[in-house]
């Protein structure tokens, strides 16, 4: 069984599910807790029983009875903390995004090559059963060859924003820490982003927010596809919609969110359906258990992290590339070769 510090009761309270009777199976618990806000420490301790807490991160790596750092804190805080979890030999679990800097990029690679250690970047599209479902699709030839992608992330922040005040008053970067689910989504079907071109907007809804918070960015792929990302954080939700949106457009069928149309073979007509799961197996906290099942096998059977180092540096520098875009008004280059 691996034991895990959590880090960050904000959105890792997601990780929390692991301790539940309900997945005794999984071989990960979390085991120790780490949070500025003590109140909802001691809180989350009661609910959890887990009965080791601090406020100190660095008391949190230091102790030796832990295997595996899930580093859930403000975006800022992730290289360093990445790096010394990193050096005192544990595995790592972190939230998007990786880092938000290349430099600090560069460092965590070279950290995970010189610990040996598992690095995972919980990107929780791929834990979306729906999104699981249609790479399966498209891996085993069903929509024949992928011509091109389009993601989407739309979500009303300001309810985040009043449970975690510090992605306005840093603030948070909203290309790197929220485009870059996306961005993740369509690199994960279609492969490296050569360049981009973004556009960014700051919408006002949100008036606590300082800078852009909506984006539409285009893209072309090394294979020479195109694809789309639209991020739209400072907008009020619509009904219906999607938070994590995914169309992929392929030369035999199409999938959009799960809807399914795939082309007639002779005389048979099109076929057309949708991909469901139960709502007990959708949302965050399930996306999370998915996770922390993955980062197990990593540590225990020596899997290839879906989301590892270089990759999750792939994406930090899409979000670099796509602030040098929206500031020059020019597409830019992308970084891959980490």
């Amino acid at each position: 069984m691996l034991r895990l510090g959590l880090a960050g009761l904000g959105h890792g309270s997601t990780l929390l599910g692991a301790n539940g009777p309900e997945n005794q199976d999984l071989p990960i618990r979390v085991t120790a807790l780490c949070d500025v806000d003590e109140a909802r420490l001691s809180q989350a301790s009661a609910d959890y029983g887990v009965e080791r807490t601090t406020t100190d991160f660095e008391q949190l790596v230091g102790q030796s009875d832990i295997d595996v750092i899930g580093i859930y804190t403000p975006g800022p805080f992730h290289g360093d903390q990445i790096v010394a979890s990193l050096n005192a030999g544990k595995h790592v679990m972190v939230t998007k995004a990786m880092v938000y800097t290349m430099k600090e990029a560069e460092q965590v690679i070279e950290a995970v090559d010189r610990s040996g250690r598992v690095l995972l970047v919980t990107q929780t599209m791929r834990g979306d059963a729906r999104h699981m479902e249609s790479k399966r699709l498209c891996d085993s030839g069903a929509i024949g060859e992928l011509i091109l992608s389009e993601a989407t992330y739309v979500h009303d922040l300001r309810p985040v924003y009043t449970d975690t005040p510090w992605r306005t008053q840093m603030p948070q970067d909203l290309l790197l820490g929220g485009a870059c689910h996306p961005i993740d989504a369509v690199r994960w079907f279609m492969g490296d982003i050569e360049e981009v071109h973004c556009y960014g907007l700051r919408g006002g809804v949100a008036t606590d927010y300082p800078q852009e918070d909506n984006f539409v960015i285009n893209m072309r792929f090394s294979s020479g596809r195109i694809g789309r990302v639209a991020t739209y954080c400072g907008v009020v939700h619509p009904p219906g919609l999607l938070m994590n949106g995914l169309g992929l457009f392929g030369t035999r069928g199409t999938i959009i969110d799960g809807r399914v149309r795939l082309e007639p073979e002779g005389d048979v007509p099109a076929r057309e359906y949708e991909i469901t799961f139960p709502e007990n197996q959708q949302g965050h906290s399930t996306e999370m258990l998915v996770m922390m099942r993955h980062m197990a096998d990593c540590v225990i059977n020596g899997t290839k992290p879906w989301v590892g180092a270089r990759e999750g540096a792939r994406v930090v520098a899409t979000g670099l590339a796509c602030w040098e875009s929206l500031r020059t008004g020019k597409p830019a280059k992308v970084r891959n070769d980490f």
